[in-house]
């Protein structure tokens, strides 16, 4: 029986093994780790070791062994007593991927209409695997948001004018962006009625318990230290 000749192939990304595989420079889990600590970087003076592992929900061994693969490929700097500091590169990678994040959320909530809490796990697997250049179509096509579904600047770069909840005076205030985007904490968040734009009323706080009154939508209610570490405010 002849056969029958034909022409179609699969793409070389797409074939069985990994030595055709689409390449990028560093794997899933270096990127996510310099992501990782480009965030710590923005909410402690030093990042430890110890701080990665509990960001990155890892052993204390395991953050230090990736840690100085980082070192090794000159995405951090690791002296004593001194903390772990991205390099120039490192921080330029963290950026692209940063910014790659947050438009995808973008992308995912206002055009797919995915729920706002619950679109972070997912950008942090899809932004390993999309180009620079298609994330650039993507932005063009949004008019390029300048935040995140949760108020998180796009642009690494920009200045941002807010403060923590817990530093802001009392008075009117708006949320303007939510540095935690685990899904339980956005609902969270959303019950209370503190999603990015809202504006409400600090009442008042309590220097023993960190407990901060709040006045939302009329209603009294009360926030302890993980919501207001979290929620970042500007003046309304």
């Amino acid at each position: 029986m002849p056969v029958k000749e034909f022409s179609l192939r699969v793409p070389a990304s797409c074939r069985p093994g990994d030595e055709h595989k689409t390449q990028r420079a560093f794997s899933e889990s270096v990127e996510e780790y310099v992501e990782g600590i480009f965030r710590l970087q923005n909410e402690v003076d030093r990042v430890s070791t110890g701080e990665i592992a509990v960001y990155m929900c890892v052993s204390a061994g395991s953050a230090t062994s990736m840690v100085k693969k980082l070192a090794e490929l000159g995405l951090v700097e690791h002296a004593p007593y001194q903390g772990i500091r991205l390099t120039e590169f490192g921080e330029k990678v963290a950026k692209q991927l940063t910014r790659a994040h947050r438009i995808i959320e973008r992308f995912l909530v206002d055009h797919l209409e995915l729920p706002w809490n619950d679109v972070h796990e997912l950008a942090c697997k899809l932004e390993h695997y999309i180009a620079e250049d298609i994330i650039d179509r993507i932005d063009e096509k949004l008019g390029h948001p300048t935040t995140c579904p949760h108020g998180n600047l796009v642009n690494p770069d920009a200045p941002d004018p807010s403060v923590r909840l817990q530093d802001a005076k009392a008075g009117m205030l708006k949320v303007f962006r939510i540095s935690d985007e685990r899904v339980e904490f956005l609902q969270h968040l959303e019950e209370l009625g503190l999603k990015p734009g809202v504006v409400f009323e600090a009442t008042g706080s309590s220097q023993i318990d960190s407990l901060i009154h709040l006045k939302i939508a009329g209603k009294p209610t009360t926030v302890g230290k993980q919501v207001s570490r979290h929620v970042r405010v500007v003046p309304a």
